[in-house]
């Protein structure tokens, strides 16, 4: 795998957070899939049944990994990091890996949180960090380890 510099990989998520896909898109799975259960009542037939379960499952389960896209986005672009380190695990799943995150900062509690790396292949270890927080200085939304972007998947 080619690995991207942190300006490639935050210009991997710019179409979906400019025009606005990246906040509505579980929506329109939602929707879709309202949809299909109305063709599938309608026809009495299964398979619009069952792509809309699917649908509704992905939608609701990535109903906060778009928004969290267009906040690391526009922090990245509008704040001002602090500075922390990163603790990243991975642990080996069926399929895939799943990669962990812990970010400390001193003078706050730790943040614990699921990413999936983009233009990148994350190591496990202890590393030194930039974070980005949501506007009221709370929770992170965005943070940079040499060479690597993570974006909580969820909040």
């Amino acid at each position: 795998m080619k690995r991207l510099t942190i300006e490639q990989q935050i210009d991997l998520f710019r179409p979906a957070v400019r025009n606005g896909l990246a906040r509505r898109f579980h929506w329109w799975l939602i929707g879709l899939s309202v949809v299909l259960l109305i063709v599938a009542a309608v026809t009495w037939h299964p398979v619009p049944l069952m792509i809309a379960l699917f649908l509704g499952v992905v939608g609701v389960a990535e109903r906060q990994a778009g928004p969290n896209l267009d906040r690391a986005v526009r922090a990245f672009d509008e704040g001002e990091p602090s500075s922390g380190f990163a603790s990243i695990t991975i642990v080996g799943g069926d399929t895939t890996d799943h990669y962990h995150a812990i970010l400390r900062q001193e003078g706050r509690p730790d943040s614990a949180f699921e990413f999936i790396p983009q233009g990148w292949e994350p190591v496990e270890g202890f590393f030194p960090a930039r974070i980005w927080r949501a506007d009221d200085g709370g929770i992170p939304v965005l943070a940079i380890v040499d060479g690597g972007v993570l974006i909580p998947r969820r909040r």
